[in-house]
C-alpha cells in the first residue's frame, strides 16, 4: 500500500496538468435561502453593468453609507467581513419587515457572545445607482449599533475595490 501512495499521487498530478485544458461545464448552482418557496429566486448581479458608486472613509476608519431598503433609508456599515446584510430591529420595521418574538431561529457568534437572528429576504438594496432584488439578509433580535451592509449584498456587486480611503462599487 506504501508503494502505490507515490503511484496514486503521480496520477492525481497528471489528472490535474491534463484536465486543466478544458473548460469546465457550468454547473448550476442553487443559492441556500431562507425565502419560503412561493417566493422569488434572488441570485442577481447588483447594478446595471455600468453603475458605481463610490465613499470616503469615516474617520473611525470604516465605510457608511445611506442605503435603501425597500425605499427606506438607513445608515449602514458596509461590512466586507459579514456574510450577509444584518438589519437592527429599527432599520427593518422602518423597511417594513416584521420581527416578532419566536421569529428569531438563527444565531450569529460575536466576541459580545450570541445574537439571535430572523432570516428575511429583502426586496430590493440600493447602494446609490448600485441594486439587487431578493437579498437574503438578517434581523438582529438585540439592538445593534448600526445595520451591516454585509457580503449577502456585496458578493453581487462586480467589483468591491478599496483605494487609499475610497470604496469603490461597479
Amino acid at each position: 500500500m506504501e508503494k502505490l501512495l507515490p503511484i496514486i499521487g503521480l496520477a492525481m498530478i497528471a489528472l490535474a496538468f491534463l484536465g486543466g485544458e478544458r473548460e469546465a461545464e457550468p454547473v448550476p448552482v442553487e443559492l441556500a435561502s431562507s425565502t419560503t418557496a412561493d417566493s422569488k429566486p434572488f441570485a442577481e448581479v447588483a447594478g446595471n453593468g455600468s453603475a458605481e458608486f463610490a465613499i470616503d472613509r469615516a474617520a473611525d476608519g470604516h465605510f457608511y453609507a445611506d442605503v435603501r431598503i425597500n425605499g427606506a433609508t438607513s445608515r449602514m456599515l458596509i461590512d466586507t467581513g459579514a456574510s450577509s446584510v444584518v438589519l437592527t430591529r429599527e432599520d427593518a420595521q422602518r423597511a417594513g419587515i416584521q420581527a416578532r418574538p419566536g421569529e428569531f431561529t438563527a444565531t450569529a457568534q460575536t466576541a459580545g457572545g450570541p445574537i439571535p437572528l430572523k432570516p428575511v429576504t429583502i426586496d430590493r438594496v440600493a447602494l446609490g445607482p448600485v441594486d439587487s432584488h431578493n437579498v437574503p439578509a438578517m434581523v438582529a433580535e438585540n439592538d445593534l449599533p448600526i445595520s451591516l451592509l454585509g457580503q449577502s449584498f456585496l458578493e453581487r456587486v462586480g467589483t468591491v475595490e478599496i483605494s487609499g480611503d475610497e470604496m469603490r462599487l461597479r
